[in-house]
């Protein structure tokens, strides 16, 4: 499936986000462009996305500015992929995304469908499955897939500047097929 990322987010002065700067850094398979001005990230997402195809905008869910580019971003979108670690501090710092959700819903303006990743999942814990439970129990759809923990140095938490190699059957793959499913709902 065609796809583009466009990386919203912008930490600092001369910085750009972690997505365009690991794509400046190796291939990822898919042109990834740095944010452009708040204003105009509608307007570039529906222009750089590929017809039928898939356009991945990068944010941070934790920034709790009022001028920041949640509202921006998710108007701009059909579906958010919220991803969180499950923990109860994640679930406070995602607020911003949920209530920018909300705020947008409320407005009758345009909100995406929503559904959370859990990510940096400890497999030896127990807190994902209660995360998932607590989410659920609140109506979110929480994906079956998750982004297990891995600092090894061949771990995903290591990956960046590394070429991304997704095998078929793994859990990457799994994920991303899954993700793929929901937005050919």
């Amino acid at each position: 499936m065609p796809c583009i990322g466009i990386d919203t987010d912008v930490p600092g002065d001369n910085e750009h986000g972690t997505l365009y700067e690991h794509a400046q850094a190796v291939d990822l398979g898919a042109p990834v462009y740095p944010a452009p001005a708040i204003h105009q990230i509608r307007n570039e997402a529906l222009r750089l996305t590929p017809e039928k195809g898939v356009g991945a905008l990068d944010t941070g869910a934790w920034e709790r500015k009022k001028d920041g580019p949640h509202l921006a971003v998710l108007s701009s979108v059909d579906l958010a992929v919220l991803c969180m670690q499950p923990t109860k501090n994640e679930l406070n710092r995602a607020a911003s995304v949920l209530g920018a959700i909300q705020q947008l819903e409320a407005t009758g303006a345009r909100a995406p469908r929503l559904v959370i990743l859990l990510s940096m999942v400890d497999r030896s814990a127990a807190s994902a499955d209660d995360m998932d439970e607590i989410l659920s129990e609140a109506g979110y759809t929480v994906l079956r897939s998750r982004y297990h923990l891995s600092n090894g140095r061949d771990g995903l938490a290591q990956s960046f500047g590394e070429p991304v190699r997704v095998r078929e059957g793994s859990e990457m793959d799994d994920m991303a097929r899954e993700i793929l499913d929901v937005v050919a709902r």
